[in-house]
């Protein structure tokens, strides 16, 4: 077993064991308070009052809002095929702040387009968008925080028509509020359960299965030649004949004839001249 790696595994298939539950239980909170939220826009419109109608632009985060939503009631059909609601351009929408000034071109997105998935869908039935007022997220108006701002709408007779406009931000911070939760504890589950658990396992498994460093050995090339009557002794080089070397502490012997003997025949077979034949 490798104890580093078998740990290692461990400890990451514990993290995301506990991220994973962690993620179930946010999921099923969510799933929980989603049955509880009351997803009918009724309580964002607002009625018109002889063509008029105030609203106050509020951005708590200061990251922007989305419009409110200026409806007309109309068929939703393009018969002429141009891309926009049939008879929606007849309409003016116009923007005043509370001083009066006309702000329009600095607030307002112009709406009535056409489009055949909201046909099949239609959140508002039987009103069409005919303009966005202070979208801040996904374009430009220039709306000041607290500010009020009044609505008219008015026909190609410059007439005052009625409409109702829809508070578009506020009913969604409701929905997504619940809906960003409940994705977000079942992302967490997912990552968790499908990259981060694995992973451990992996690691674990083979830390298991492997074993850890071995002991190195340490190999002895090196002998001991024997001198004279001596055992060879393993880690020392051999002595050379004629320096022979005395142990620390011990007295130098003299060899005996026959030692001698065998000695002195064989520096001679090495110091006489070779021989002419």
């Amino acid at each position: 077993m490798n104890k580093g790696l078998t740990i290692t595994g461990g400890v990451v298939t514990g993290i995301f064991l506990l991220l994973a539950v962690v993620g179930m239980a946010l999921s099923g909170s969510a799933g929980e308070n989603l049955e509880n939220v009351d997803d009918d826009p009724t309580p964002y419109y607002t009625e018109s009052v002889d063509g008029n109608a105030t609203f106050t632009y509020i951005d708590e985060d200061r990251k922007g809002s989305v419009a409110f939503q200026v409806l007309v009631s109309l068929d939703y059909v393009d018969s002429d095929e141009d891309g926009f609601v049939d008879g929606c351009s007849n309409y003016t929408v116009t923007v005043t702040d509370e001083d009066g000034t006309d702000v329009t071109n600095d607030v307002i997105n112009r709406g009535c387009i056409f489009d055949e998935w909201t046909e099949e869908d239609q959140m508002h039935e039987g009103l069409v968008i005919s303009a966005y007022v202070c979208e801040t997220i996904f374009s430009k108006s220039d709306c000041k925080i607290n500010e009020k701002y009044t609505v008219s709408v008015t026909d190609s007779n410059n007439e005052s028509v009625d409409f109702t406009l829809f508070d578009n931000d506020a009913y969604l911070v409701v929905i997504t509020d619940g809906w960003g939760s409940l994705l977000g504890g079942m992302g967490l589950s997912s990552v968790a359960c499908c990259c981060g658990m694995p992973v451990g396992l992996i690691l674990l498994i083979i830390g298991l299965a492997i074993g850890g460093p071995q002991p190195q050995v340490q190999m002895v090339n090196q002998f001991h030649m024997p001198v004279g009557n001596q055992v060879p002794v393993i880690g020392q080089m051999p002595t050379p004949v004629g320096q022979m070397q005395v142990p620390v502490g011990q007295v130098m012997t003299t060899p005996d004839v026959a030692e001698q003997s065998m000695i002195d025949v064989h520096q001679q077979q090495f110091q006489e001249p070779p021989s002419d034949s």
